[in-house]
């Protein structure tokens, strides 16, 4: 050692090898470690259930993965399932990149917790307004509003205006859907007053103007307190 160092040379810091490709499945805290730093390798086996949700930098999974459950809501930069997986229960694909599925992957798919079809999953254009008023299932109901977005559906099956009224970006909505069996649909419609997009901002159920409604998306609780310079 004094050797080494008399001739200007020090020890070299042991390097830290990444883990063996290993037949024995792993836990599913270090599972998740693995496939977020990129280390996990093919055919590697989870034990239990492996949660990566918002992941937003997860962009592809190993090949021949093996889980319990799989939960990649919010990963939106994966955009495909790996060949080979297999999954023994579910996989949660909410807010996910994967908008396409191989025919008869055999897997039982959610959305926000509620169990859904390949056609939501990856057809959500084909879904119409009226495909959602004739849903009874109230929790199925809300991920089909999700899929086809606010503004589709108003634009769709219309709705009751409670308010009206005008801020820069000319008239604005307070529209709400009422449902028998599930809280109303209340969004305010507004207009931005630089692009003159249509924007569609879901609020509570309980406002009763316009105003209200915005200084609800602005966080104010009390809408007298909201005197924005611009509203947009």
């Amino acid at each position: 050692m004094l050797s080494l160092m008399s001739k200007g040379r020090l020890p070299k810091k042991p390097v830290k090898q990444p883990p063996t490709e290993s037949y024995e499945p792993v836990s599913a805290e270090l599972g998740r470690k693995l496939i977020l730093e990129h280390r996990a390798w093919d055919g590697v086996r989870v034990f239990g259930h492996l949660d990566l949700r918002g992941a937003s930098h997860l962009n592809h999974l190993p090949e021949n993965l093996t889980c319990e459950s799989l939960d990649i809501s919010d990963c939106v930069n994966l955009t495909h399932l790996p060949k080979g997986l297999h999954i023994t229960r579910w996989i949660e694909l909410a807010g996910s990149g994967i908008t396409s599925l191989e025919a008869g992957h055999g897997f039982i798919l959610r959305w926000r917790g509620v169990q859904v079809s390949d056609r939501i999953v990856s057809q959500a254009q084909s879904i119409t307004g009226q495909d959602i008023l004739n849903t009874d299932n109230v929790e199925l109901r809300r991920v089909l509003i999700e899929r086809i977005g606010y503004e589709k559906f108003i634009q769709q099956v219309g709705g009751l205006i409670r308010d009206r009224d005008y801020d820069a970006g000319g008239e604005r909505q307070l529209i709400y859907i009422p449902f028998e069996d599930d809280e109303a649909l209340m969004v305010l419609k507004v207009i931005c007053p630089s692009t003159k997009h249509t924007h569609i901002l879901r609020v509570p159920p309980d406002m009763q103007t316009c105003h209200q409604a915005a200084a609800w998306i602005a966080g104010f609780n009390n809408p007298d307190d909201y005197h924005p310079l611009i509203e947009a």
